[in-house]
């Protein structure tokens, strides 16, 4: 890799990982990335950890980590922006349209874009899961959705944005609704086919998808005792079946960044493996009303972003619970994806909070003669 030193990286995110893992914040961790502009088909890879408990096995760039959250840029906006693509739905299309149902106000005329960017005025979460794991899986599907449409809202929609599974939850649901099949069964036919990435980019949860491992764990189920590898670790998700459009992917720091290459040639309308059109990715990447988000991107804060202090502003990204993050700097081409599972360590997120910064300010470091100027 010509541009961004060997040499530096391995001492650097070398020395970055044996602290963290030292220090217990997880117990597996892989890094994959790429600088797209001098060589888009070289990648370098860092990975500390083991996969199990009896440390027999070493996680490396094929090992598969929860990506929570990480499901809703890298499952649910691309399905969406499929259908808009085919015409299927469109940007200002409400709730109630996407839905087909009467939905009450104030959520009736929220709009998809509203949805995809956090401004729909849904609380965060809600803890759904206690009801839900006792109920029959027909059932589920229309509680959830009558309990989401029916809550009180958080804050006027459009006018302030939170951070929300809720909206991620509905999301899922449009998708199937609209393309007549599974979440998972439609992105996989145009998005992990393609790149033939399937083995390595699932939702384990699947039917007729055998768990091959390597899984990395993230805990224990709360309710159950159920070990939780290969189990997507949030609540909600796993008491719905683990197939859902705000959590429930799984995936490699190889697959995940082989996706996000194709994220950064859609933005520069470069060839791409995946059927959306560049027009309609790069509107959603488009910061919404002075927030830090896009259509179903984070972008970098001015000061504490996970990206570190020398991301470009014109970064796309996205964080997951479970310890998982990517970056896409979209004018230096250069893509870091980060996947731990710190949760298995516990509920404290200082630790993988200090380190993602640190190690995104490591991998610029080692980009020679590069502006390195602090938001």
């Amino acid at each position: 890799m010509d541009t961004l030193r060997q040499d530096c990286l391995s001492e650097n995110i070398g020395s970055i990982f044996l602290s963290y893992y030292n220090d217990a914040v997880f117990s597996a961790a892989s890094l994959a990335l790429s600088s797209l502009l001098e060589n888009p088909s070289e990648n370098w890879f860092a990975n500390i950890g083991t996969v199990d408990e009896k440390k027999r096995q070493n996680v490396h760039e094929h090992s598969l980590f929860d990506l929570a959250s990480l499901t809703k840029p890298l499952v649910t906006l691309p399905s969406v922006l499929h259908l808009i693509d085919t015409g299927i739905i469109s940007w200002d299309e409400s709730l109630s349209s996407l839905l087909e149902r009467d939905v009450p106000q104030p959520f009736g005329e929220v709009s998809l874009a509203n949805l995809l960017s956090h401004h729909a005025g849904f609380t965060a979460h809600e803890d759904y899961w206690k009801t839900l794991k006792s109920m029959q899986n027909d059932r589920q599907a229309a509680w959830l959705i009558e309990e989401i449409i029916n809550s009180d809202p958080a804050y006027e929609t459009g006018g302030s944005h939170r951070y929300s599974d809720l909206g991620y939850l509905l999301l899922g649901y449009i998708i199937e609704l609209k393309a007549g099949k599974r979440i998972d069964k439609y992105w996989q036919a145009f998005v992990a086919e393609p790149l033939g990435m399937e083995d390595e980019l699932h939702y384990p949860a699947a039917p007729g998808k055998d768990v091959f491992g390597p899984y990395v764990p993230t805990g224990v189920c709360r309710w159950s005792g159920r070990a939780l590898t290969g189990v997507v670790h949030d609540d909600n998700s796993r008491a719905l079946g683990g197939i859902t459009g705000h959590a429930g992917l799984f995936g490699s720091s190889s697959a995940v960044l082989a996706l996000c290459k194709e994220f950064f040639f859609l933005y520069h309308g470069l060839p791409s493996r995946l059927p959306i059109l560049s027009e309609t990715f790069k509107q959603a990447c488009s910061r919404v009303r002075g927030s830090e988000w896009t259509c179903g991107f984070n972008l970098p804060s001015p000061s504490g972003s996970s990206s570190g202090r020398w991301f470009s502003p014109n970064s796309i990204g996205h964080l997951g619970f479970t310890g998982v993050s990517f970056w896409i700097d979209i004018d230096r081409g250069l893509i870091v994806c980060l996947l731990t599972n710190r949760v298995v360590k516990g509920e404290s997120r200082e630790g993988i909070r200090a380190m993602r910064s640190e190690v995104h300010d490591a991998v610029v470091a080692c980009l020679p003669d590069t502006p390195r100027n602090s938001r």
